[in-house]
């Protein structure tokens, strides 16, 4: 009967009180913010197939990341006053092509800002010719503001954000020293998590890559290490060229989607370390598949006049969805996607993530963090994964990221030990893919 009831809730079906080991369990409720789009953010917390209330798109099955639970679970241990406030001591750091600094969901995020590629609309870091909105993208799921009543929720609500621009062209001279410039400022702000939703230049070398991130790992968090957060990339090959994703201190992610599945794109290597749930960029006729919400480049049309809404002959031309009737909340506004996908969105769930993960316990190393998404992640797929005997795949890593279980893992390897009660509703939540999910080492 237990385990009959642990698949329902596996599944998403059984979502109030069950029954553990004889004894009456209730299992940690996710904390449900106000944010327009959340209840389609399927990544964050996934009820199960069917289509999303908002935008009515196709989500395939149940699974997703556990992020809402984790917020629950670190309001439960004390650690955050309500949903805006978790990882507000966090500076979350986005190298990437653009960032919308006025967005709504954005714009009390932004601590710091440098711009290290050609010219930006004024007052802003993106620019609209050539587009690029990336990391607003990013950015917003990685760390959009709770609870607002507009928009998304990121997986980090309260992260601050150090936002750092990389041109959209090759710069002249070397690239490892432009790289390296751009670190350079990035480290001088002090960061906790850096989120890199690219692919370094193939030019670089592994000399390069270890040296930066040797010194990130040394100098870091006064010592403790500043996490560096990876996407695989997204030709389905092995990621080995990318000296960065391929470094053993970085933390390399990859895709799946929500039957808990990796997307036949992700990359795969011997330094895989998780995979985190996203869109494959598909669609079934007029319909999405697996969707993922989040913050996009806005300006506001000259032809757009005040109480008006836009059309496609009066668009917003600044990002990912111009000419877009997207159903919402606030109908049509050009400031969110529900478009976004591959491992470039994977990687700032992790990230938002680590936030979560030191908040929990910000004592951790950077090589204590990377080993609690390890020892956390779910074996999702173990037929096709074939994990090995000590839980990994090359495909898959340690299998999907799951931030309830690494919150936990991350509280108590601070020294503090949860109740066997709270033990048993995250084990009623969130099922234990391993053999045992609470003696450390897992793998």
């Amino acid at each position: 009967m237990y385990s009959k009831i642990l698949a329902l809730l596996s599944f998403g079906v059984v979502s109030s009180w069950a029954w553990a080991a004889g004894s009456p369990v209730k299992p940690i409720r996710p904390i449900i913010p106000n944010d327009t789009y959340f209840t389609s953010q399927w990544n964050l917390h996934n009820k199960g197939p069917g289509l999303t209330p908002v935008g009515q798109s196709q989500v395939q099955g149940p699974d997703h990341a556990h992020i809402a639970e984790a917020w629950s679970l670190l309001q439960e241990l004390g650690l955050a006053d309500d949903v805006q406030d978790i990882g507000r001591s966090i500076r979350l750091a986005v190298i990437d092509d653009g960032f919308d600094l006025q967005h709504e969901d954005l714009k009390d995020k932004f601590v710091a800002v440098k711009n290290f590629g050609g010219p930006v609309k004024a007052n802003n870091l993106f620019s609209t010719s050539p587009n690029n909105f990336h990391g607003t993208l990013v950015t917003g799921l990685a760390a959009a503001t709770a609870d607002n009543g507009k928009g998304i929720v990121g997986v980090c609500p309260g992260c601050r954000v150090v936002a750092a621009r990389m041109g959209g062209d090759k710069p002249a001279g070397s690239i490892e020293k432009y790289y390296e410039k751009i670190f350079d400022w990035v480290m001088e702000q002090n960061p906790d998590v850096i989120n890199c939703s690219w692919g370094p230049d193939p030019s670089t070398t592994p000399a390069f890559a270890k040296k930066l991130i040797d010194r990130l790992a040394r100098e870091g968090r006064n010592g403790k290490g500043t996490v560096v957060v990876f996407a695989s990339g997204n030709t389905g090959q092995d990621f080995t060229w990318n000296h960065f994703a391929n470094y053993p201190g970085v933390v390399t992610v990859g895709a799946s989607n929500s039957k808990g599945e990796r997307h036949s794109f992700s990359n795969f290597g011997p330094t895989m370390d998780v995979l985190a749930p996203t869109s494959g960029g598909k669609s079934k006729g007029k319909q999405l598949v697996d969707p993922i919400w989040t913050t996009d480049n806005y300006v506001a049309p000259d032809c757009l006049k005040p109480g008006s809404r836009p059309s496609p002959n009066c668009s917003d031309m600044a990002g990912w969805t111009p000419y877009s009737n997207m159903a919402g909340g606030d109908s049509w506004e050009g400031r969110y996607s529900d478009r976004f996908s591959h491992t470039s969105s994977a990687a700032p769930i992790v990230s938002g993530v680590v936030g979560l993960i030191l908040q929990a316990n910000p004592k951790l190393t950077a090589a204590e963090v990377q080993k609690v998404l390890q020892d956390s992640a779910d074996r999702i797929a173990p037929a096709d994964a074939k994990y090995d005997e000590d839980g990994f795949s090359m495909r898959y890593g340690y299998g999907r990221v799951n931030a309830l279980r690494a919150v936990a893992l991350a509280y108590e390897m601070g020294g503090k030990k949860l109740s066997h009660e709270l033990k048993a509703r995250i084990d009623v939540t969130t099922p234990c893919t391993r053999g045992n999910c609470w003696k450390a080492p897992f793998h």
